[in-house]
């Protein structure tokens, strides 16, 4: 048996077309493991402040903003003055300031030696770098579908896989909990279906989405009665029902599925047929970025205020 394949493979993963992650200051401390307080006076003293802007115009901390802090809480741990690390950190030449560069050569090394501490290295400079959707389609994936090539040819290598899976999966989780999704947007409900016991691929997809500020809500398996109850408790604005092999692809909960709520279900995997006869569902997610594209809800307008 090999391990799940990604479910979402896009032709030439490109991970320099993924736009870099930006982050308010409340997430941005989070992922640095210090406070709001903190940044904002390393801002208003030293002038270490976000240069990124989201799409409304809010001053945002990008990949090379937090590269730069981190590297300032390193030199202060080392014992440097503030003002000294600081200046540090201000003067370093744009390189040094950059994630490294995380080859999918790098990951399998790492994974065949069952390398635990490189790993977890590795998996976090890469979302750093490319963030969910690029780590996910031009690092994680095809590492996992070279291991579970070689599981298939030599019947060898399911402790790599299992090693790999779950670090990769606290890697992503860690990137998700650091990324809030922003204003009062409905969820996306992820599920796997019955008998499809790995979330690796939907925990891709979850952090893809927050790094887009939209919430989701990841259960992994359920039952059908089950999956018709938590669509009905968090009324999601869509459903994706993922799975990886045809003998769990189930057509008949997936319609069931679409029966329970206004929401569209989206199966997603290579379980499922690529032009299902039914159309009593919403079209397959074929690719990672098209499945973030098509599960975003745009945040509303705010409101004008009285003329």
């Amino acid at each position: 048996m090999r391990p799940d394949p990604p479910p979402f493979r896009p032709a030439v993963p490109r991970p320099a077309e993924t736009p870099p992650v930006l982050l308010p200051v409340g997430a941005a401390a989070k992922r640095l493991r210090t406070n709001a307080a903190t940044l904002r006076a390393w801002e208003r003293r030293y002038g270490l402040g976000p240069s990124g802007r989201s799409s409304g115009g809010h001053r945002r901390y990008s990949p090379d903003d937090l590269q730069r802090l981190r590297r300032m809480l390193d030199l202060l741990r080392q014992g440097v003055a503030a003002a000294d690390a600081a200046r540090v950190v201000r003067t370093a030449p744009a390189a040094d300031r950059t994630p490294p560069d995380v080859a999918v050569g790098d990951l399998l090394t790492a994974m065949r030696a069952l390398d635990a501490p490189a790993l977890t290295r590795l998996a976090g400079a890469a979302l750093r770098r490319y963030g969910a959707a690029g780590a996910w389609t031009a690092v994680f994936a095809p590492a996992l579908v070279a291991v579970g090539d070689r599981w298939d040819a030599t019947g060898c290598g399911v402790e790599t896989e299992h090693l790999a899976s779950g670090i990769l999966e606290a890697a992503l989780r860690g990137h998700l909990a650091a990324l809030p999704a922003e204003g009062p947007r409905p969820p996306v409900l992820l599920a796997t279906a019955p008998g499809e016991h790995h979330t690796l691929p939907m925990t891709a997809l979850a952090a893809a989405l927050a790094e887009r500020g939209q919430s989701s809500v990841l259960t992994g398996y359920l039952p059908g009665r089950a999956l018709a109850d938590a669509v009905a408790t968090v009324r999601p604005h869509a459903v994706v029902l993922w799975a990886r092999r045809a003998a769990t692809a189930d057509v008949a909960l997936l319609a069931r599925t679409a029966r329970a709520g206004p929401a569209p279900v989206h199966p997603a995997g290579p379980g499922w047929p690529t032009s299902p006869a039914d159309v009593a569902w919403a079209p397959l997610l074929a690719s990672l970025p098209a499945a973030v594209r098509a599960l975003t809800v745009r945040a509303p307008a705010p409101r004008s205020g009285p003329a």
